[in-house]
């Protein structure tokens, strides 16, 4: 079954659309009221305030910080995959991957269900694990991160369970957990307290259920749970509904809302429609509010034309979109994912040509630091991985076949 263009297991089919949909709503609205802002900086014209709430407020024109010859480049230097091989670099479709502290790339190759190892130089290591039910077997893998006990953890929900392997790939341990649902990108992980988040099941809601995101202590003992932001509106879906399933897909070009966990325990919530990206602590109030200019890009008919086909599996299932419902407007930005700096890269909709190239970087206070261009389109399922001036990304050929890429950020100033 597919929701929101993700896939999900058919047995978990009212869990799901229930999901999201029915979480309950993050204030993020924010006042304009507030003590003085800082000084600009180097002719940005932007504020940064501190609301009487406490919460730090940040406004960006459409100036930046950086001036010419400021710019961040992104230079590839490493691109592991093939096309025309049969072995291990070849990557039919990559699940997830995480880099260890030797920089090695740790790929879960969905189609296998395995961890294919690969060392600085791209070159493969190892294979770790293998389909199947028993330890260290893999099952349907959703997504993995390091842990603070230095081991690498696997949540894999269609064998009830979160496998830990180390760093030479050899199994250590499995833990029970939510089973039945599967959400992709997974929205877990860990911060850097140790302390593990995944998603569960909220079953109090009505005669429906919910899903809610599980913060854990380091002994993996449930600590609380909240209801991840929902978008504050209704969200516009084109549904098929028959005996066999239950498809919701998004609008193409409506605006949404997009989060993910961020290592020191909060996490950022955006508003595509409005630019408006917001820091929030686990309890949901808001502490830093980012919100830039922008001006919206026109949906064009080469856009609907490319809409239509990205459907053509729901539209043959035999969906019936009412394509008077997109907008004319695109969002300002499509997702965003935060570097080891706490810097915030915002990936923009971008003019045709540019798409899944451009991003917007803004500093850890929330200030517009300028553009970077990508020499190659960026996925973000998943998410890319940006530390000790690397970048990390899945990217695809022309083609589509996946590869994973490595790209220096060349940074002119300090950063």
């Amino acid at each position: 079954m597919t929701i929101d263009g993700r896939l999900y297991d058919s047995t978990a089919r009212r869990i799901l659309i229930a999901a999201w949909a029915v979480i309950a709503v993050v204030a993020l609205a924010i006042g304009l009221a507030g003590c003085a802002g800082e000084a600009p900086a180097r002719g940005w014209g932007g504020t940064v305030d501190t609301l009487s709430s406490g919460q730090i407020s940040v406004y960006n024109p459409r100036g930046s910080l950086w001036t010419p010859g400021d710019e961040w480049l992104i230079e590839e230097d490493l691109r592991i995959g093939a096309l025309d091989e049969t072995g291990p670099d070849m990557l039919g479709s990559i699940t997830d991957f995480a880099v260890d502290r030797l920089g090695r790339v740790w790929v879960f190759e969905g189609q296998a269900q395995e961890i294919r190892v690969f060392d600085g130089d791209g070159r493969y290591v190892r294979t770790v694990g293998r389909q199947g039910e028993g330890p260290g077997e893999f099952n349907r893998v959703i997504g993995m991160d390091w842990g603070t006990d230095g081991n690498l953890w696997i949540a894999d929900p269609s064998n009830n369970r979160l496998s830990v392997v180390d760093t030479t790939g050899a199994f250590v341990a499995s833990h029970p957990t939510i089973g039945g649902v599967v959400v992709q990108p997974w929205p877990g992980g860990f911060d850097d307290e140790g302390r593990f988040y995944t998603y569960g099941v909220d079953t109090s809601v009505d005669d429906d259920f919910a899903l809610v995101m599980v913060r854990h202590g380091p002994d993996l003992q449930p600590i609380d749970s909240v209801a991840p932001p929902e978008y504050p509106g209704e969200r516009e879906y084109f549904e098929l509904k028959n005996e066999d399933n239950w498809w919701r897909t998004g609008v193409p070009f409506t605006p949404s809302i997009e989060w993910r966990l961020a290592r020191d325990g909060t996490y950022w919530a955006g508003l595509t429609g409005e630019y408006r990206i917001f820091q929030l602590s686990w309890a949901g109030d808001t502490l830093r509010s980012i919100r830039r200019d922008y001006d919206p890009l026109p949906v064009t008919s080469s856009d609907v034309a490319e809409a239509r086909e990205n459907l053509k599996d729901f539209i043959d299932a035999g969906g019936k979109p009412d394509w008077s419902r997109i907008p004319s407007h695109k969002p300002a930005f499509e997702d965003f994912v935060l570097d080891d700096a706490g810097n915030l890269w915002v990936q923009v909709v971008a003019p045709e040509g540019d798409e899944q190239r451009l991003f917007d970087v803004f500093d850890a206070e929330g200030r517009y630091l300028g553009e970077v261009q990508f020499p190659f389109p960026v996925e973000f399922y998943p998410p890319p991985v940006i530390r000790a001036g690397y970048l990390y990304a899945i990217t695809r050929d022309e083609l589509e076949v996946p590869f994973v890429v490595r790209a220096r950020i060349e940074r002119p100033l300090a950063g």
